[in-house]
């Protein structure tokens, strides 16, 4: 029985070793790749060879290199190890996949500059060896990819790189970078064939629902705004809604003798002396400052409108010419308001009448009848055992209904029944069967009856059995 397949040379040679030294029985084949041993110690030598570690050529190496602690090991050693385990942890992760055999991961680290723009970025390639007939979709590969970048520090999708055991590349990080990337606008692509289907399907259900199956075509392109828009905007309050923010306030005084106490200043002081400006006596000055500093309320407000929007989109609505121009009017409505029809920023709704092609009107007709009809065809293959089953049944239980009647019946109307039948089912040559003789005179009577007229006596019969039913 196979207990190893897929295995590498090097790891097909240690197993041989192993199993020759243990003693036990094996064979090489698929090219070295599969290791056969007897069925009975499958699950022992599975155990025993992985205690001794085998088979080991697809381990990687993980972070439990650090268990074993060297003291003797330089800085640049550590972080050599350090690297290996992140690529092998790595590599884990990334075999446990769905399609996806073994990888293997390199990664460059660079060591840290003193300026910022001199920095250069850490790097990452992934190699891949899928399993046979299995192929990564997209969303497999960018899942690889964000595990990748997600995991080192200062490691971006755009410096990894994966490719498959044929050099095909799944992920090139570097066209991110190019202003020409096809990465977004794929996805963008995407969206919007996404977006135009869901409205198209929509239409066309309403529009089935209304005028039939076959009878309406619906287009819909649609055109998305993905630009990320950031907006600012600064609201001031009323002069009503002032608050005083702060308040100053200075007052100078002066009081003495001999004060010469000028004119006021201006140009009319400037200009002109006045008399008795210059006076002898006690007298006081005091003046006071007061400066107030009004808060403004201010309000700003920073909105940031997502990608995706709708910028423009166009609607063609094609309806079969039996459809009434009532009908169009009011459809025209209903699929205006059912995708959201803006006019001012430029959405057109075209819908016309044509006639549609009778072949074409079949094929958009869903199969509706397909299961009834395959249902149909179950039954035109059961009928005929069905017909000969219940005719069975019907032909016993009329059997045995008859069967229960003649065995109700006196002695006498039974072999009455069987006179009436004989002449009817024998040749008029024959003889009759001779009756027995009866010792009841009203039983020779009927005897006799039965023979001048047995048609009369079955007639009888037949309706006595019907009073009993009823």
């Amino acid at each position: 029985m196979v207990a190893y397949s897929g295995l590498q040379p090097e790891d097909s040679a240690a197993i041989a070793d192993q199993l020759e030294k243990d003693g036990v029985h094996y064979e090489i084949g698929g090219g070295g790749s599969t290791i056969s041993v007897p069925a009975n110690r499958v699950a022992e030598t599975r155990i025993k060879l992985a205690q001794a570690g085998l088979p080991k050529g697809s381990a990687s190496t993980g972070l439990e290199i650090f268990d074993k602690t060297n003291f003797g090991a330089t800085d640049f050693v550590q972080q050599v190890n350090y690297q290996r385990g992140l690529e092998g942890e790595l590599a884990r992760s990334i075999n446990t996949l769905d399609g996806v055999k073994a990888s293997r991961v390199h990664i460059v680290i660079p060591k840290e500059a003193i300026f910022k723009e001199d920095q250069a970025r850490a790097t990452a390639s992934v190699l891949l060896q899928l399993k046979p007939g299995a192929r990564l979709t997209q969303d497999q590969v960018r899942g690889i990819t964000n595990l990748v970048a997600n995991s080192i520090q200062g490691l971006t999708q755009a410096g990894v790189t994966i490719i498959d055991e044929t050099g095909h590349v799944l992920f090139d990080g570097a066209s991110l970078d190019s202003p020409f990337s096809t990465g977004a606008s794929a996805s963008q692509l995407e969206l919007q064939r996404q977006y135009e289907t869901a409205l198209q399907r929509d239409v066309e259900q309403t529009l089935a629902r209304v005028v039939g199956q076959g009878r309406s075509a619906v287009t819909v392109r649609a055109k998305l705004n993905f630009d990320t828009v950031k907006t600012s905007a600064d609201t001031f309050g009323s002069a009503s809604s002032v608050v005083p923010r702060s308040t100053t306030s200075t007052t100078e005084t002066f009081s003495g003798s001999n004060l010469n106490v000028g004119g006021v200043p201006g140009t009319g002081t400037n200009g002109a002396t006045t008399a008795g400006s210059a006076a002898n006596g006690n007298s006081t000055y005091s003046r006071t400052d007061t400066t107030t500093n009004n808060e403004i309320p201010k309000t700003t407000t920073t909105t940031i409108k997502a990608p995706g929007s709708v910028e423009r989109l166009s609607v063609s609505v094609v309806l079969d010419d039996s459809v009434t121009g009532a009908q169009e009017s009011s459809l025209t409505s209903a699929v205006a308001a059912a995708v959201g029809l803006d006019q001012t920023r430029g959405d057109t709704l075209s819908v016309t009448r044509l006639p549609f092609d009778p072949s074409v009107k079949e094929d958009l007709v869903p199969a509706a009848g397909e299961g009834v009809g395959q249902y149909l065809s179950y039954l035109k293959l059961l009928l005929p055992m069905l017909a000969v089953v219940l005719g069975f049944i019907l032909v016993l239980l009329l059997l045995r209904s008859l069967a229960r009647r003649q065995a109700g019946f006196p002695p006498a109307y039974q072999r009455a029944l069987a006179a009436a039948a004989v002449p009817a089912a024998l040749p008029p040559s024959q003889p009759l069967p001779a009756l027995n003789a009866a010792p009841d005179p009203s039983e020779e009577r009927i005897f006799r009856l039965a023979e001048a007229n047995p048609r009369a006596v079955a007639d009888v019969v037949q309706t006595w059995i019907r009073e009993e039913e009823h």
